[in-house]
């Protein structure tokens, strides 16, 4: 899954979990049995509030464990994230309502205890609120905090720990409020504050944690061909393992090519590292195989039939292309006797070849292994604007554009790519506006790129080379 959707799983696993916790302590008497003890002192009053916390965070830990496991896509990586779940949400909770009923209990402040803080009013009511948040704060922060114990990741404690702390506080500032603005003659105030606060705290502690993880992530992978498409991978760990194995953190399935465990990427002084583990076929960076590489932002790993594409923010590039840059038509390098737009052979006597480009009348296409387009995908070439294929399963076809024309796999396309499978279903669009015509990447897997410059959008001019994953087209107006 991508790592939005990892935010929104999070978000209702924690939820779900948070309304079952609830029912297990208020319908269980197990939320009676502590508050009959509240009067007593504070290790009395632990000890018998300790199932609560042990109850609600083994919920909250199973449900953010799973999640986890799913992000991987194995059901043996589920299975062990959920019994890690048990584990750490037990001694997260535990720690959490250790630690923050001895926040909780040293600095509240009944208004009922003397007249003065009576007096007080709204201020001691907002003191109360405050000090409340904190403790349930502390728990959510001891909930995240052990996410990251399955992995051996302290970033990934640490993003837990931080999204743990906002879900905590916002649910501990509910719990202090919800039994004020409660309508009269509701049935059970507290139990009713308390749920609303645990699902509220549930869901904060789970939407929180995904979320921080995703905005404070360093490196990632992202499939960009093979199964799974679109899969992201965070890379927290010193050593992250790739491969066939089902507990790999970056799984491969589908290809038997791949090794169980086929690389390693490892993680040193915020820069990462890929080292080949033997695996049968090897691995390729950027086309090249290699045994060790030092990773950089965009690089393009190949294992099988299966390309990764690695993304790392201390080698991103911090100045962006202008989408206005200065054009120059590109060529292929050639021998003589080649085509220097489509790099195929010219015929001998007329001079011309597959692309018709300067030629009076074209020759004959060679042969192609590729299937015959349709005919609506690829009309007869003539005059006008027009994409002309110069590279890839798609040399010397020709695509008519339109006012607007939209590319892609997808068979609802204009302009249809089936044949590329780094062309994304609906990878982007070109649109005529005021005479001239402007490409658009529709947030394509691979991107669009215009004279070997990944674009957003640009404007086109006779003779831009244009790629759509590994079709290249030459524009023509």
């Amino acid at each position: 899954m991508s790592l939005n959707t990892k935010v929104i799983m999070s978000f209702l696993a924690g939820m779900f979990s948070a309304i079952l916790a609830w029912i297990a302590i208020d319908f269980n008497g197990v939320w009676r049995l502590a508050e009959g003890e509240s009067s007593g002192r504070f290790l009395s009053l632990f000890a018998h509030q300790a199932p609560m916390g042990i109850i609600f965070g083994i919920f909250v830990g199973v449900a953010i464990g799973v999640v986890n496991g799913m992000s991987g896509g194995s059901g043996k990586l589920i299975q062990r994230y959920a019994a890690y779940g048990v584990l750490v949400g037990a001694v997260g909770g535990l720690l959490g309502l250790f630690f923050g009923q001895l926040l909780f209990g040293s600095l509240y402040r009944d208004p009922r205890e003397s007249m003065t803080l009576s007096a007080l009013g709204p201020l001691i009511f907002i003191w109360d609120v405050i000090v409340r948040a904190l403790g349930w704060s502390i728990i959510g922060f001891f909930l995240g905090l052990v996410q990251g114990l399955p992995i051996s990741s302290k970033k990934a404690a640490w993003h837990g720990a931080i999204g743990g702390l906002i879900g905590g506080f916002l649910g501990g500032t509910l719990f202090e409020i919800i039994p004020y603005i409660l309508p009269p003659g509701t049935k059970n105030p507290s139990v009713v504050s308390r749920g609303i606060s645990m699902i509220v705290t549930g869901a904060s502690i789970g939407f929180f944690i995904g979320l921080v993880e995703a905005l404070l992530k360093q490196a990632w992978i992202r499939v960009v061909q093979g199964r799974n498409e679109g899969k992201e991978y965070i890379i927290s760990k010193p050593q992250t393992t790739i491969g066939r194995d089902e507990l790999s953190d970056v799984g491969l399935f589908g290809d038997r090519n791949v090794s169980p465990l086929h690389a390693v990427i490892d993680m040193s002084g915020g820069r990462h590292a890929l080292r080949d583990a033997g695996g049968g076929i090897g691995t390729l960076v950027n086309g090249q195989k290699v045994a060790e590489h030092a990773l950089r932002d965009g690089d393009l790993i190949e294992i099988g039939s299966i390309r990764l594409e690695f993304h790392e923010k201390a080698t991103a590039s911090k100045i962006p292309q202008p989408v206005d840059a200065p054009k120059q038509a590109v060529q292929i390098p050639t021998m003589q006797g080649q085509c220097p737009f489509c790099g195929t052979k010219k015929d001998p006597i007329t001079g011309a070849c597959a692309c018709t480009v300067g030629a009076g009348s074209p020759a004959p296409a060679p042969p192609s292994p590729w299937p015959e387009p349709s005919p609506m995908s690829s009309p007869a070439p003539g005059s006008g604007p027009r994409l002309i294929g110069i590279r890839g399963p798609y040399v010397g076809q020709v695509f008519q554009l339109s006012d607007i024309m939209t590319v892609g796999r997808e068979p609802d396309r204009n302009i249809q790519l089936p044949m590329d499978t780094t062309v994304s279903r609906r990878h982007a669009r070109i649109a005529s506006e005021g005479g001239a015509f402007v490409v658009y990447d529709e947030g394509s897997s691979n991107g669009t790129t215009v004279n070997g410059v990944r674009v957003t959008q640009q404007q086109l001019v006779s003779g831009d080379a244009v790629e759509f994953g590994s079709s290249g087209f030459r524009f023509e107006q």
